[in-house]
């Protein structure tokens, strides 16, 4: 657990850091080439107004192109004087695809959009509707697709209001997860419905206060990171500890326990950070990959749980 903890709180740092400083868009090549560009290309009598449909839709504008065409000469300057690859406004240089930004992160993002469908049809199927929880895996399947698909759409392209809903999607996934966990350690407590009500008011009211000061106030990249870390680090640590408690009685509990390893190992991708392989491939996008298939174990756990409960809820009802 303590070398779970200490990888996310690396990732924390390590985003952070490429977030405050861009090497890139700070030298003196590119901003000469961007000011040229835009001179040239950008002013109310020269602008060009035959831009693609496709860079059309996604807002591209001409300074943004400017930027992107003026991005790799100055990533070649680098190389051959032999810097290595510098970020751009805190991101690596990726290839632009179709005015796709960023195409493997958009692609793995879908991957795990797909997943999450795919698992709650399995989970229909074999749970029925008068499970505990089954009402809460739905909720559960709503927020991550929802995640998942402005993931999709950030990684398509990013522009304040798509980074926004990234970050506020991703921090509603590890909300939520806490959420579950608590409600799921106190489902059969003679007060858990006071206290699924208490944890969800509370929860929900402290999200919609975070997005309103995120979009209103100020887009405070690193408080963001530290709250979706310490949320992240409490899910993992109670998850821990309770299958610690019952894998002994309960198999499946396995299940979770592996899951919860892998997220802790996945998040390394965020760690070992590096330029894109071939302008596409990056670490960012290999952690969305890798994230992909969790959500078949998890949904499996979660299977396997709701037929545990069924059972514990019958064997209460005996006792009544």
């Amino acid at each position: 657990m303590k070398e779970i903890v200490t990888a996310i709180t690396l990732v924390f740092l390590f985003l952070l850091k490429s977030v405050l400083a861009s090497t890139g868009d700070r030298s003196q090549m590119f901003y000469s080439c961007l000011q040229d560009c835009l001179a040239q290309n950008c002013s109310s009598s020269s602008q060009d107004s035959q831009s693609s449909l496709i860079l059309w839709a996604l807002q591209w504008t001409c300074s943004d192109e400017c930027k992107y065409f003026c991005m790799w000469p100055t990533v070649n300057w680098f190389i051959e004087a032999e810097i290595g690859v510098q970020q751009f406004y805190g991101k690596w240089p990726f290839i632009r695809y179709w005015g796709i930004q960023e195409p493997a992160a958009t692609l793995f993002s879908i991957f795990n959009l797909v997943g999450h469908v795919v698992m709650i049809k399995r989970f229909r199927k074999e749970v029925r509707p008068s499970a505990p929880f089954y009402r809460m895996t739905h909720y559960f399947c709503f927020i991550c697709c929802h995640a998942w698909l402005w993931s999709t759409v950030f990684h398509i392209r990013d522009v304040r209001f798509t980074e926004i809903m990234d970050y506020l999607g991703a921090f509603s996934m590890v909300l939520f997860s806490v959420y579950h966990f608590l409600v799921r350690v106190l489902i059969f407590d003679s007060r858990s419905y006071q206290y699924s009500l208490f944890f969800g008011m509370a929860i929900g009211f402290y999200f919609v206060y975070h997005s309103y000061t995120t979009f209103f106030v100020k887009m405070d990249y690193g408080y963001n990171m530290l709250i979706n870390i310490a949320f992240g680090a409490v899910n993992i640590l109670g998850w821990s500890i309770w299958c610690f408690k019952f894998y002994k009685r309960r198999p499946y509990v396995k299940q979770c326990a592996f899951f919860v390893a892998l997220v802790g190992f996945t998040t390394l991708f965020e760690v070992l950070d590096f330029p894109p392989l071939f302008w596409v491939l990056d670490a960012h996008a290999l952690w969305h990959l890798s994230t992909a298939p969790l959500a078949i174990l998890w949904y499996k756990f979660l299977i396997d749980d709701c037929h545990h409960m069924e059972g514990q809820k019958l064997d209460l009802e005996k006792l009544a």
